[in-house]
């Protein structure tokens, strides 16, 4: 099983070393790295061309989702995935995602867990993932992390792409069409990323009025009336998945933009909630 993973990327050299280091040393599975860069210039270029294996285009774009949509066309693997520059994979984690799918071949899309880090690589919180519902995420929010999906590439076939009109909520529409497609989902209970929070990430600087209004008038009324039932169902569900409540959590990223090797960190009292709620 061959895994594709699909990078936007636009000045972000430092993090964007860390993620890709994540990803190289992964273990046990084939995979391509695809970076997606909007023209950061020279330096990157350089970086990846010549000290990594990932595959670089540079390329004008309309933002994140424009890039990962050209990123698509370059998908050859039989499972893609979408990780930011400030994010990464954890040790393991494409090797039991395979394994999720060698066991469930009619699965087209897994879903992790995800590590909330300060820019530190501090853990903040600790996030569960819970079933995906379109009625819920248009209703709410997109509560399972991008960086926890895996996707059967066979669903690039249904062309369904990413709306470049959106900023930061484009993930929760494009996951909430390809849902509505049919896409059969399963959770593996098990940490595979992770989220580093910073004062300059999309869901924070954003104007979020006008996406959510985008979101909320594609959603059915019904949803509408049932959303604190919605939100209640779906916060029982992170209960029973041990979303409140965690021992120490132990985990291995790369601290610095060069390092060259994880470093083992442990947190004796991880929190769950988010940092920006």
């Amino acid at each position: 099983m061959k895994f594709s993973i699909l990078t936007a990327s636009y000045r972000q050299l430092g993090w964007l070393k860390r993620c890709i280091r994540s990803v190289a040393d992964q273990q046990g599975v084939g995979v391509e790295h695809l970076i997606q860069d909007g023209g950061t210039g020279q330096e990157l270029e350089h970086y990846v061309r010549w000290e990594t294996q990932a595959s670089l285009i540079v390329q004008p774009d309309r933002g994140m989702y424009d890039a990962l949509n050209h990123a698509f066309r370059r998908v050859t693997g039989d499972v893609f995935a979408i990780l930011n520059c400030d994010e990464q994979y954890l040790p393991g984690a494409l090797d039991a995602v395979k394994r999720e799918f060698e066991a469930h071949p009619e699965t087209d899309l897994v879903v992790g867990d995800c590590l909330l880090l300060g820019g530190d690589s501090e853990l903040l919180a600790f996030r569960r993932s819970t079933p995906l519902r379109p009625a819920m995420i248009l209703s709410d929010h997109l509560y399972d992390f991008t960086c926890t999906l895996f996707f059967r590439s066979r669903l690039l076939e249904r062309g369904i792409r990413f709306d470049p009109g959106y900023r930061a909520a484009g993930d929760a529409d494009w996951l909430v069409r390809l849902l509505r497609s049919g896409v059969r989902t399963r959770i593996l209970r098990r940490y595979l990323s992770t989220f580093t929070i910073l004062p300059d990430n999309l869901s924070l600087t954003a104007e979020p009025g006008p996406e959510v209004a985008r979101l909320r008038a594609v959603t059915p009324r019904w949803a509408l009336a049932a959303a604190p039932a919605l939100r209640f169902i779906r916060h029982c569900e992170k209960a029973l998945a041990g979303g409140y409540h965690s021992g120490p959590i132990e985990y291995a990223v790369y601290t610095a933009d060069d390092a060259t090797e994880r470093t083992h960190l442990r947190c004796e009292h991880p929190g769950f909630r988010h940092p920006w709620a």
